[in-house]
């Protein structure tokens, strides 16, 4: 994955990305920051079973969300096992768009997704090699350069 829920709650907030991932027809829970707790790995199982079964759904939204941001990166040529903290910022920003959804978008939402759209597209057409850092077990990166030039002009 390029990104993790963490870096998801980085980009966003608890309270937001609460809002977002908790279904609307499940109880919204009283305190968001269960989100940012379950998130982090620690253990709600003392809340209330409503809280718990909405943080549950909130979280498979967001690894949802995520792992169909990551599959839109692999389908634009970015190989998966690379890691990166742009790759992780381009995923969050994809998977903040996905839960999001269309009856909720905002300017802001839609302006970040297409550039990262924009940007993703360029690394396919060849413009933005940098995207992805270079192999450094690639052999055509050997650690010889050659210099070539024309016949010396001057004495």
């Amino acid at each position: 994955m390029f990104a993790t829920r963490a870096n998801l709650l980085a980009r966003s907030n608890a309270r937001r990305l609460a809002q977002l991932a908790v279904p609307a027809d499940y109880p919204f829970p009283v305190d968001e920051l269960l989100l940012r707790t379950a998130v982090d790995g620690g253990d709600i199982s003392g809340q209330p079973s409503e809280d718990q079964a909405s943080i549950a759904l909130a979280l498979e939204a967001i690894d949802s969300a995520l792992a169909d941001a990551d599959a839109l990166l692999v389908s634009y040529g970015i190989p998966p096992e690379v890691q990166t903290t742009l790759l992780a910022r381009l995923s969050s920003t994809v998977a903040l768009y996905y839960l999001q959804g269309a009856e909720r978008m905002t300017s802001d939402v839609q302006a970040a997704y297409d550039a990262v759209l924009e940007l993703l597209d360029k690394y396919r057409k060849g413009a933005l090699p940098g995207l992805v850092p270079a192999d450094p077990d690639d052999a055509s990166l050997g650690g010889e350069a050659f210099i070539e030039s024309g016949r010396r002009r001057y004495r």
